[in-house]
């Protein structure tokens, strides 16, 4: 790829002067390490203002838009037909890989990535959409794909804020009919839709998508896993799931999971969600608190529905129903809770 990319570089750019050589190598970060620099900081090493840099960077864009679209016209070609076949519109580190994959050319290095950026910015086809507050710079096809690209996120957002979280985020039927469409790449574009390490989709504010702190990346570890876990097996699967690039401490797993009424301790340094069903209190008050909900329990009762709220041993459960002060034991051998 490098001899080839650069050979079709020297060839578009052949008609510029050294001055609007160096901008354009500079402003698309064409050398190097492929480092960007700004319109001040190229203004500053020439001598000029920050306006006349972008003077020259557009009039060179101008000059050279004819022979890039000549001499890359395979390129150019690859691209559209890419386009096309994937809705029209595609975020630009993906589209930019999915280009380097179809012409056999993948490259690591970030400058060389910038050169084919360049060519295709330099022939404007496909179009180019810089980045913005609220999408990730874009390639597109034409103007009524824009259009198209920015409505299809604006609906999409008010969808997925009107409606159930929950359900948005865990109905996978819903989420396979989203990525079957063409809009599905539409949405990779918004920085407002992201995807979590477990390939769930919804809004980038939603802590399932984008914890931002430890208790958000421990409710997704548990709730994940299904089932309650040791604050230190937190720990570890919270760096093991990909849901933080390095290891947490264990010790910050267990303070703040303290703190947060959405985790309940089942048992000695093990945690449960609440919405899984698991409740806080002590043993004698889950178990009071089963008694009052379903009537009068034997022992063998109480011990099945406390292991399903909390995680406990048999005996422990059995040691506390045996208070005399909170349970009595009536004559068809159920137990009940003693009346203050």
């Amino acid at each position: 790829m490098s001899h080839d990319i650069n050979k079709l570089i020297q060839n578009v750019t052949a008609k510029l002067n050294e001055k609007q050589k160096k901008v354009i190598t500079k402003r698309y970060g064409l050398s190097g390490a492929g480092k960007l620099f700004t319109l001040q900081a190229i203004g500053d090493e020439l001598g000029v203002t920050r306006e006349r840099v972008r003077q020259i960077e557009n009039q060179a864009m101008t000059k050279i838009k004819n022979a890039a679209r000549t001499h890359a016209r395979e390129l150019v070609d690859v691209a559209s037909e890419h386009l096309a076949h994937i809705g029209n519109a595609q975020e630009d580190k993906v589209f930019i890989e999915a280009i380097e994959e179809r012409t056999g050319t993948q490259e690591k290095k970030r400058v060389e990535k910038n050169k084919l950026r360049f060519i295709f910015r330099a022939a404007e086809k496909p179009l180019h959409f810089k980045e913005t507050p609220v999408t990730r710079c874009f390639w597109y096809t034409n103007e009524a794909t824009k259009r198209a690209v920015l409505t299809c996120i604006k609906e999409t957002k008010a969808r997925f804020e009107s409606g159930d979280k929950k359900r948005i985020i865990e109905d996978k039927e819903l989420i396979k009919e989203i990525e079957d469409t063409p809009e599905y790449h539409f949405l990779l574009i918004s920085k407002h839709f992201g995807i979590n390490p477990f390939g769930d989709l919804g809004l980038a504010e939603w802590p399932e998508i984008t914890p931002k702190n430890i208790r958000d990346k421990a409710y997704l570890t548990i709730k994940k896993h299904s089932k309650p876990m040791h604050f230190e097996e937190i720990a570890e699967w919270i760096w093991k799931y990909g849901i933080s690039k390095k290891r947490v401490n264990v010790q910050t797993v267990h303070n703040e999971l303290i703190k947060d009424d959405r985790f309940v301790l089942v048992g000695r340094g093990i945690y449960g969600l609440r919405e899984h069903g698991y409740e806080p209190g002590t043993v004698r008050e889950v178990i009071g608190n089963l008694i009052k909900k379903h009537g009068p329990l034997t022992s063998e009762r109480v011990i099945q529905l406390t292991n399903k709220v909390r995680v406990l041993k048999e005996n422990t459960i059995l040691l506390n129903l045996q208070s005399r002060k909170h349970f009595t034991r009536l004559k068809n051998g159920t137990y009940d809770v003693r009346e203050a």
